[in-house]
């Protein structure tokens, strides 16, 4: 197994599945605060043009934001997806907000993977700024979203089946992040297929490994702490 795929799976799968939970942590809100993207006091967000529905106190606004957000899928960033799956989440569309997670870390790992790192720049340069903002919403969001989908393996590895298909498509990424130096357009197809492989090895452990995750959680006290959430429907629009 290659180093890139090895590397998507160890992040993806030891870091959260089976940390223990939090003492004090609320597993219902995600608390967290990724500059000048998310403030989960407020909710403060700052991520272009579905901003104020994503923060909006009224869910027909929000619900509203989201549907146009699944029209214009093929062109969100990761930080919009991540801020979605937040809010989806807080507001109790649960396993919708798991799918919008891991949309959001797929693409998220897509653009630290295709980025010209010789040309990101440093603190305030665009290339730079995402690059570590990728990182904390995964560090900060995962702990929440992990620990609710690890619940429902089954689910979770259909989820991954389903953002495995669509991460094989590459969107426009100059487009979607202006001002960021990617790498040579010509070698985009065989990192990006690369890094879709690398979920394989994840697909596996959920469907393989059940038994051992389900003890470890419990053990661990993140299935008392989750498994009681529940999760709604999206409406049909």
């Amino acid at each position: 197994m290659n180093k890139l795929s090895l590397a998507f799976v160890a992040l993806i799968f030891a870091s959260f599945a089976l940390k223990a939970a939090p003492p004090d942590i609320n597993p219902s809100h995600i608390d967290a605060y990724i500059t000048p993207y998310y403030n989960s006091k407020g909710p403060e967000v700052s991520v272009g043009r579905f901003s104020s529905g994503l923060a909006s106190a009224k869910e027909a606004d929000f619900l509203a934001t989201i549907a146009e957000m699944k029209k214009d899928w093929n062109r969100l960033t990761f930080p919009e997806l991540y801020v979605a799956a937040i809010r989806l989440y807080d507001l109790g569309y649960r396993k919708e907000a798991v799918y919008w997670f891991y949309s959001a870390q797929y693409r998220g790992r897509q653009f630290g993977v295709l980025l010209d790192q010789t040309k990101m720049g440093s603190i305030g340069d665009p290339g730079f700024e995402l690059l570590h903002a990728q990182n904390a919403f995964y560090q900060l969001v995962g702990t929440y979203i992990n620990g609710y989908a690890f619940g429902d393996m089954d689910g979770l590895a259909k989820i991954v089946e389903k953002v495995q298909k669509e991460g094989r498509q590459i969107p426009d990424l100059q487009a979607a992040y202006p001002g960021v130096t990617f790498k040579s357009k010509s070698e985009w197809q065989s990192i990006n297929t690369e890094l879709a492989d690398g979920m394989n090895q994840l697909i596996s452990m959920l469907n393989e490994k059940k038994d051992d995750i389900k003890r470890q959680r419990v053990e661990r006290g993140m299935e008392a702490k989750f498994s009681r959430l529940t999760s709604k429907d999206l409406p049909s629009r």
